[in-house]
């Protein structure tokens, strides 16, 4: 760049030969300034970056501390909402039970006054026709208890529980639900109990005891028609012959007349007649007594009865069928359950006396009379 450049003029036409023109380049200081000039520049434009880059850099952590401030706060914030949330579900639980609770005081009180309302309206209508009804079906229910306590006859005790339980149905109250629920219950395990046919009974004890003088105190033998068939005898029958034949018939006559049986256990002497007589009274009385026995429900008597009447024949009329017959029949009469267990209606009674005692108390509170 020091180097000079020359260019060559012409002179003209009218110049002197001794001038020449010359253009000479900038100095060398010029382009020192320059080169300068641009290194300052450059390390201009650098420091400025350098220091946009801290800028940069410094703005970047204060935004990162804005940020974490701003989270912090954003928890707290959330932290606060629940907890806020929190007292606010509390104080709605609160708010509600103390609702319900008032909504439940209201109930009671209305209920309480429609009970009021339900007995002046009973105190205003057909009290007489409900009092006479409920007098009905306690007088019902204490003759259903007699018919179980003293007669033990559940069939009658039930249909006076029945129609006791029709009548209570009839008057149509609330409050008598309880009554009634003890009554079906009572009415239920009597129907489970079943219906005793005492009459049945009482006539097979009797049939029995018309059949102890024809029962034999041994078994009869029988009558057997095994005569021999009559032959025609041939004219020309030896005297071999005629003995042999004889013979025969006499020995068949003879098997008609005994008997060899093995029973297969000690066979007891016969009674004499006077004691026959004797043991035929006692079956008898024995039968009655069963009989007697269950008229007035007496479950071991009966069965004591029964059991002696079996060993008795068992012992002295063993040997014959019509015996047994008599003894399967003991045996069936023995296993009727003449005094099953029996419900009373105490509870029930118990309940409806209760409910009465209460409902002469509020009317003579509405008449303004002390109990």
């Amino acid at each position: 760049m020091t180097d000079q450049l020359s260019t060559p003029v012409s002179n003209p036409a009218n110049a002197s030969p001794q001038y020449t023109a010359s253009v000479q380049l900038p100095p060398a200081k010029t382009y020192g300034a320059a080169f300068f000039l641009v290194w300052l520049f450059i390390v201009l434009l650098v420091a400025g970056l350098c220091f946009g880059g801290i800028f940069m850099l410094r703005q970047l952590d204060s935004q990162q501390q804005t940020i974490s401030s701003l989270r912090e706060q954003l928890e707290q914030t959330s932290l606060t909402l629940e907890t806020k949330q929190q007292v606010l579900e509390d104080d709605v639980e609160k708010d509600l039970v103390e609702q319900q609770q008032e909504v439940q005081t209201s109930l009671n009180d209305l209920a309480e006054q429609l009970d009021n309302n339900n007995a002046r309206l009973l105190s205003l209508s057909s009290v007489n026709r409900d009092e006479w009804k409920l007098q009905e079906a306690q007088y019902l229910l204490r003759l259903a208890d007699q018919r179980i306590l003293l007669e033990k006859d559940s069939q009658n005790a039930l249909a006076l529980a029945i129609s006791a339980d029709d009548v209570l149905r009839d008057i149509d109250q609330a409050d008598l639900v309880g009554v009634r629920k003890l009554l079906a219950e009572e009415i239920a395990v009597l129907k489970l109990a079943g219906v005793i046919d005492r009459e049945g009974i009482y006539l097979r004890l009797s049939a029995l005891s018309t059949q102890v003088d024809s029962i034999p105190f041994i078994e009869p033998l029988g009558q057997e028609q095994s005569l021999l068939v009559e032959e025609e005898i041939p004219a020309d029958e030896t005297l071999k012959q005629k003995i042999t034949r004889n013979f025969y018939a006499l020995l068949h006559k003879l098997g008609s007349y005994v008997r060899v049986r093995d029973h297969g256990k000690t066979i007891n002497a016969v009674l004499p007649p006077d004691e026959q007589k004797f043991l035929q009274q006692n079956l008898r009385l024995m039968l009655e007594q069963a009989q007697v026995a269950l008229l007035r429900n007496e479950k071991g008597i009966y069965q004591e009865s029964l059991v002696k009447a079996q060993n008795w024949i068992n012992q002295y009329y063993n040997l014959n069928e019509k015996a047994k017959a008599v003894l399967e029949e003991l045996q069936s009469l023995q296993q009727e359950n003449i005094a099953p267990d029996l419900t009373n209606f105490s509870n029930s009674s118990a309940a409806l006396s209760e409910y009465m005692e209460k409902r002469e108390k509020m009317a003579a509170a509405r008449r303004g009379v002390r109990p």
